[in-house]
C-alpha cells in the first residue's frame, strides 16, 4: 500500500481520483439595487474537474461548472447572500430529500444520486436578480 501511494504522488496520479470528493463551492456576488446578485460560482480548494494536463475536462471552456461523482454532496455557499433556491431545467441528480433551498447561513448541500449520470443544467434563484444558469458533470 505505501509503495501504491508514493507511485501515485510521484507520477501525479493522485489526481486521478479527484472527482472522488466532495465539492464545496462559493457563490461569488456583487451587490445590485440594494441586494447581491450572482456573478459566478467557483470551487473551493480542490477542482474535482483538473486534470493531469491541467485542463478542467468535460467542463474545459465552460463557466460555472462542476465536476462530480455519484454519491458525492455538492455544497454551495455564500457570504454575502443567505436566501437562494436550485432548481433543475430537467431531472435533478440529487436524492429525494434533498431541500434545494439556502439555510439561514447560505449554505446548501446535497448529495448526488447513485444513478445519475449526463450534465444537468439548473439555475440558482434569487429574489431581485436575474437567475443564474450553472452546469454540474457527472463523471
Amino acid at each position: 500500500m505505501k509503495t501504491l501511494l508514493m507511485f501515485m504522488i510521484l507520477t501525479g496520479s493522485y489526481s486521478l481520483f479527484a472527482a472522488d470528493k466532495d465539492q464545496v463551492l462559493q457563490i461569488e456576488a456583487t451587490p445590485v439595487a440594494g441586494s447581491y446578485c450572482i456573478v459566478g460560482i467557483e470551487p473551493v480548494g480542490e477542482d474535482n474537474c483538473k486534470e493531469n494536463n491541467g485542463q478542467r475536462g468535460q467542463c474545459e471552456g465552460i463557466a460555472n461548472c462542476v465536476c462530480i461523482k455519484p454519491d458525492k454532496h455538492i455544497e454551495w455557499q455564500s457570504a454575502d447572500i443567505k436566501d437562494y433556491q436550485i432548481y433543475f431545467y430537467g431531472d435533478s441528480p440529487f436524492k429525494p430529500n434533498c431541500n434545494l433551498e439556502s439555510n439561514t447561513q447560505g449554505k446548501l448541500k446535497c448529495r448526488i444520486k447513485n444513478d445519475a449520470v449526463q450534465h444537468y443544467d439548473y439555475g440558482v434563484k434569487v429574489a431581485g436578480c436575474e437567475d443564474f444558469d450553472p452546469r454540474i458533470i457527472i463523471k
